[in-house]
């Protein structure tokens, strides 16, 4: 249990980035809350007032998590491609294009808040021009590295992108999620492969 001294010691940053991660906790978890404000600093154990120091309003709160998830993908994306480690690409490819599937398809209210809600982007601001150029500057290092097949990596950001949301928007419409993460390797497969002239 975090004591009330210990919490004194926290930065303002650290409290808000609290605040910030218990509330992603909660859409998360698909919970039914009626009061948010409450049900945040409930589970950062801090008191109500707490809120209103960091965030105006639960709508404020909301861009701050739609800016923290993105952050995190785009964080992803930039550190495959900027790392000197070797990368097996297709299994990091699998491993993506499924965790991305299952936290879109996932019953709860984080995608909603990040792509679907007021804190959403506006129409032209909507987020997706870093998360493309993101994965594509990952796609473009494995084109580099002879793994995937020469393409636009813009255009392929930009078609990965969508087929992922629309593959879990229908999982979570209630459609076998298996079939739809099988398409979707099949698709990547047969379009991002090096040709055999190419390789």
């Amino acid at each position: 249990m975090v004591t009330s001294r210990s919490r004194r010691r926290l930065t303002p940053e650290a409290r808000r980035s609290e605040l910030i991660d218990a509330a992603i906790r909660l859409l998360d978890s698909g919970q039914n809350v009626t009061n948010w404000v409450q049900a945040v600093t409930a589970e950062a154990d801090a008191a109500k007032g707490t809120f209103y120091v960091y965030f105006s309003s639960w709508e404020e709160m909301l861009v701050a998590i739609r800016d923290r998830v993105l952050r995190d993908y785009l964080d992803r994306f930039h550190r495959l491609a900027e790392s000197t480690e070797p990368i097996d690409w297709w299994a990091t490819i699998d491993a993506e294009c499924a965790a991305a599937i299952e936290d879109i398809a996932r019953p709860g209210g984080l995608h909603a808040v990040v792509f679907h809600s007021h804190s959403a982007p506006a129409p032209g601001d909507d987020g997706r021009p870093d998360t493309i150029a993101a994965i594509a500057k990952a796609l473009r290092r494995g084109m580099d590295e002879g793994a995937f097949r020469r393409v636009d990596p813009h255009i392929a950001a930009t078609i990965l992108f969508t087929v992922l949301h629309g593959a879990a928007d229908a999982i979570a419409a209630g459609e076998q999620p298996q079939h739809w993460l099988t398409a979707v390797r099949d698709l990547t497969r047969h379009w991002l492969a090096p040709r055999p002239r190419e390789q």
